[in-house]
């Protein structure tokens, strides 16, 4: 008996709780930090821009760890250059010699932004380059500052939750193809929104509608939804993200005229706002969307 016991206690021991934050990010326990390596390049701006929306901050160097995390990642992609920007320390550096992989010159640029700032070399030394150059970029966010809203049970703020349906739902700030909108719910723990009954049909009517519109989207009236088409036998079908028909998933209704797959290349599918029923659209396009999180259904 106590063999057995000490034997569990040694598997508890080496088996800590286990930190968790969004999906695309890796946690360090020596700096119990999350940290995730954009390899899409961004300006200075840019990258502090996208991390905040991440709920993180562009990363400040805080310690060797940060530098040979940086160096881990980066050995991952041997394709993507020698530099990752990260946030500025204020301290004195040698200039980075490599041609940036975009160079922006834009006489509209705050003045703020056309200084110095920091980058991480594959060598893990901290050099300088132009805040204007779009390089990759590292974003970080300690354990202690991590958002999880456990009511929605999703990493991120900002989501409603409605008894009618038993979901949460979060309207999109910005525009994205139909790829990149699934990635952005699916990572905090949610989907692209997907219509199941006539009575979440009425309730989403009702948020989209609510909804500030997105001026980068390619257009106003609709918003992308988890729903994409699949080619059976020259047959067009469309399901949802859990790989259901529209049928099994409860609502199937097109608006008027729709999926009418113009230009031949609309195979994803979106929500009008005027009748909240299904459309299809362009997977590449950028438009609006929704992330959607059911409680207790379809958890990972």
């Amino acid at each position: 008996m106590l063999v057995v016991f000490i034997v569990l206690f040694s598997l508890a021991a080496a088996n800590p709780r286990h930190k968790q934050y969004r999906y695309d990010y890796e946690y360090n326990s020596k700096t119990d930090a999350f940290y995730k390596l954009h390899v899409a390049t961004a300006t200075d701006n840019e990258a502090k821009s996208r991390c905040q929306k991440e709920g993180a901050e562009l990363m400040t160097i805080s310690s060797q760890d940060d530098v040979v995390q940086v160096h881990k990642m980066l050995k991952q992609f041997p394709d993507i250059g020698n530099y990752v920007l990260v946030t500025s320390d204020g301290l004195q550096h040698e200039s980075a010699e490599e041609t940036p992989l975009i160079y922006m010159e834009d006489p509209d640029w705050p003045e703020t932004s056309r200084g110095q700032c920091n980058v991480v070399t594959r060598e893990g030394i901290v050099e300088t380059s132009n805040c204007l150059n779009k390089l990759p970029f590292m974003c970080k966010i300690k354990a202690i500052n991590v958002i999880y809203d456990s009511r929605c049970k999703v990493y991120s703020s900002g989501y409603k939750y409605y008894n009618i349906t038993g979901s949460c739902y979060k309207m999109s700030e910005t525009a994205a193809s139909w790829n990149r909108a699934y990635e952005d719910c699916h990572v905090v723990g949610a989907h692209l929104v997907i219509i199941n009954s006539q009575s979440e049909r009425s309730l989403l009517y009702d948020v989209m509608n609510a909804a500030p519109r997105v001026p980068t989207s390619a257009a106003s009236w609709f918003i992308l939804a988890g729903i994409r088409a699949t080619d059976a036998n020259n047959t067009r079908v469309f399901k949802t993200v859990f790989n259901q028909t529209l049928e099994e998933a409860g609502f199937a209704e097109w608006s008027p005229g729709e999926p009418n797959n113009a230009s031949e290349s609309e195979k994803c599918g979106s929500i009008f706002l005027n009748d909240a029923k299904y459309n299809d659209v362009d997977c590449l396009k950028e438009f609006a969307y929704m992330c959607e999180n059911e409680i207790g259904i379809h958890q990972a």
